[in-house]
């Protein structure tokens, strides 16, 4: 087989959403050890360039009915910034996000209340907000 190809990145437990491939997890963890748990499986933390992606993903996730909320492979870069310097963090590269479709109120950390990681908040119908990186109480979702 060769490598990279619909097949082989469309492998249980990856599933098919939109044009991309997806594993989505309820294991809570980190976004740390998320984003190494996904480099595992030869993928990384999901990135979402574009409107249609994020809400292929949001529907997705509110058609599972868990109540849980998933990291996503945003970042903040810059948290002196107002709103922050978000970027997609793909194989360990920045990548400019094209668009930022928070939810209502979002972000809203701070220097002092660091919420630099970016993930669909199941409070908000699994809109995307920012949050901590190191709360052991969501799920993650990667992307090949």
């Amino acid at each position: 087989m060769i490598a990279g190809t619909h097949a082989e990145k469309c492998r249980y437990p990856f599933k098919k959403i939109g044009d991309g491939f997806y594993f989505i997890t309820r294991e809570t963890t980190t976004a740390d050890r998320a984003f190494a748990l996904c480099l595992r499986r030869g993928a990384y933390l999901a990135n979402f360039e574009t409107l249609e992606e994020a809400m292929l993903m949001k529907y997705e996730l509110q058609q599972m009915h868990k109540g849980i909320s998933f990291y996503i492979g945003g970042r903040n870069i810059n948290r002196y910034v107002p709103g922050g310097d978000w970027k997609w963090i793909r194989y360990g590269k920045m990548i400019k996000m094209k668009y930022k479709a928070f939810g209502s109120g979002q972000p809203d950390g701070s220097n002092s209340n660091s919420q630099d990681c970016m993930l669909f908040y199941s409070g908000d119908k699994h809109s995307i907000h920012d949050g901590s990186c190191i709360h052991y109480l969501h799920g993650y979702i990667c992307e090949k």
